[in-house]
């Protein structure tokens, strides 16, 4: 079957980007999660999606104007419900730490198509090296510099290029950045690209799949890895449309 990431950890059940979601994803039997990283002011890599902690903790700024130690005073699971109350924002070697006990694939999502982040890339390769996992982590990213800068830093990490709508064009440019897969969302298997995507032999991921719905007209057997907010109720109704 279709390999399932949890997307910012199984975040239908847990706030996202926590280690509460994160160890979720276990629970659920998710084969890999996904995760965003900003820097924080002091250049440490930091688990949030937004540029900003607004949404997801109790409290204001950009993630890149607080530090560390100002990042992790805050409560990032209250907002969700109050039975998280208390999940704090991850460090990605937090994270790496935890993730190299498991048998999960990590995607390590480097948010630079808002905030340019300098040093970011060297940061995160740093850290995945440190904790061994170079075979078992996908760098991802909307930026196409950014992933200019990660293979040069690096030849062998695997690399996928994030698109969102404009799709034309992704391929020739994945080929021209060495990368290894495309991710984009469901849309992407009815253009071109995606067929010229499974000429190349790219592998395709879409995101976000919480519904078989989402997936209508789209053959599984076209698809590499599902990103997913709930894998184990996707992974249980999908196999429940296959049956039918």
């Amino acid at each position: 079957m279709t390999n399932l990431y949890a997307h910012r950890g199984a975040s239908t059940m847990c706030p996202e980007n926590t280690m509460a979601a994160f160890r979720q994803a276990v629970r659920e039997k998710a084969d890999g999660i996904e995760i965003d990283v900003q820097l924080s002011k002091d250049g440490e890599a930091v688990v949030i999606h937004d540029e900003t902690v607004d949404r997801t903790t109790n409290g204001t700024g950009a993630v890149k104007d607080l530090t560390v130690m100002e990042l992790k005073k805050l409560d990032a699971g209250s907002w969700y419900n109050e039975a998280c109350a208390g999940e704090t924002i991850p460090l990605l070697e937090e994270v790496l730490k935890w993730i190299a006990k498991t048998k999960l694939t990590l995607n390590i999502e480097l948010k630079t198509d808002v905030e340019p982040y300098p040093g970011i890339e060297q940061t995160v390769l740093d850290a995945v090296e440190r904790h061994g996992l170079e075979e078992r982590v996908i760098l991802s990213s909307f930026n196409p510099d950014t992933l200019r800068r990660i293979r040069e830093l690096d030849h062998a990490v695997s690399i996928a290029v994030l698109v969102w709508d404009n799709v034309d064009g992704v391929v020739k440019m994945a080929r021209r950045l060495g990368a290894d897969a495309i991710h984009a969302r469901p849309d992407f298997m009815r253009t071109a690209e995606a067929a010229r995507a499974a000429a190349s032999g790219l592998p395709i991921r879409l995101y976000t799949v919480n519904e078989p719905e989402d997936l209508e007209g789209i053959a599984l057997s076209d698809v590499d890895s599902l990103f997913t907010d709930a894998p184990s109720r996707l992974r249980k109704e999908l196999a429940a449309v296959s049956v039918e």
